[in-house]
């Protein structure tokens, strides 16, 4: 009985994760990108294990150095480009204070296509 429950079980908790995943080719929801972003400048970051992308921007007024992933990950090839600079809307997934002089913010960027690439805050500039 011990060994037709695990392969049961097993199979159950697979349907379980794998109704949470996203479909693959599923779009954000425009409506849900209310911030206003203009990103004067892009760049590429390399660390040890992949290519990122540094943006500049302004976000409600407040001026934002951002780190993400490139249009690609693999090491050495830049995918699709750097971001161009220009407007665009973004969300913010991520806001902590855990202090009065702290933070940790990320914030996901909605491209004109309908992809969205989350960028973390890792300069706050005046």
């Amino acid at each position: 009985m011990k060994l037709f429950a695990s392969p049961i079980l097993l199979l159950c908790l697979a349907v379980l994760c794998a109704s949470r995943v996203p479909a693959a080719d599923a779009k954000p929801e425009p409506s849900q990108y209310t911030l206003a972003v203009h990103i004067p400048a892009s760049t590429y970051a390399l660390p040890i294990d992949r290519l990122n992308e540094v943006v500049t921007a302004t976000i409600d007024g407040k001026h934002y150095e951002l780190h993400g992933p490139a249009s690609s990950a693999k090491i050495f090839s830049h995918g699709k480009g750097l971001i161009n600079p220009g407007d665009y809307h973004a969300s913010l997934t991520q806001d902590e204070h855990k202090t009065s002089y702290e933070s940790l913010q990320q914030f996901e960027i909605l491209f004109p296509d309908g992809t969205a690439r989350r960028f973390s805050v890792v300069a706050q500039l005046d």
